[in-house]
């Protein structure tokens, strides 16, 4: 069997579409089984198995490890705010913007324009792979503790691919947790996108002032159009 390169294996993991749309989705069996059956969010659980399988040849778990677990929790809102401002709203009106814009601000602006389009919903596998290979090499040549973070890294990231879909599903909230992160993200859409960026949690938008009441941000003009009403 001839050995496929990066190229060709990215291709054959992320099989084209369409794959129709998570609106079709209305119960959380009905979700899991939607989401493994996508390309590509298998390919994530693999890699997060693999980071796992990493961690559990480094040793027992540690008072350290445990830290480090806390600080990545304590991280991810921001780091999900981060990712989400700078890179997938990246525009190319800059030389930075420029690559950010290449990199995912463009598949980003896709999935914008038809939230709940299933091709343009997941991380791609060239994204995962890429940074579980990064993840990898601290992990199985630092301390435990880095293989410690490089799992929390993935298991951050799984949390976010699957929150994100589930939310552009018609699964109603049942948590006033989840309603509220459900509804922020349905802002985010359909009334300004430079607002409530958080997905798994509301703290980094807390924290960083983009979560103003509805009626205090104006709409935004590339929600103009869509019933924004109807999803917050």
């Amino acid at each position: 069997m001839a050995r496929l390169s990066p190229a060709e294996l990215f291709v054959r993991l992320d099989r084209p579409g369409p794959h129709g749309s998570a609106a079709e989705v209305r119960t959380l069996a009905g979700a899991a089984r939607r989401f493994l059956a996508h390309p590509r969010p298998p390919v994530l659980l693999g890699c997060v198995g693999t980071l796992a399988a990493v961690r559990a040849g480094r040793g027992p778990w540690r008072a350290r490890d445990t830290r480090v677990a806390m600080a990545a929790a304590l991280a991810q809102p921001f780091v999900e705010w981060g990712v989400h401002r700078l890179l997938l709203h990246a525009r190319p009106a800059s030389r930075l913007g420029a690559v950010g814009y290449q990199l995912a601000g463009y598949g980003h602006e896709q999935h914008h324009r038809d939230p709940a389009d299933l091709d343009t919903m997941f991380l791609r596998p060239r994204e995962v792979i890429t940074g579980t290979a990064a993840a990898a090499l601290p992990a199985l040549f630092g301390p435990p503790s880095a293989a410690t973070g490089a799992l929390c890294a993935g298991v951050g990231v799984l949390a976010y691919d699957w929150t994100h879909f589930l939310i552009h599903t018609r699964v109603p909230p049942r948590t006033a947790y989840y309603r509220r992160l459900w509804r922020g993200h349905r802002l985010h859409h359909y009334r300004n996108e430079r607002y409530w960026l958080g997905v798994t949690s509301p703290l980094g938008d807390l924290a960083l002032r983009t979560n103003p009441p509805r009626d205090a941000v104006e709409l935004s003009p590339t929600a103009r159009g869509l019933d924004s009403a109807a999803h917050s």
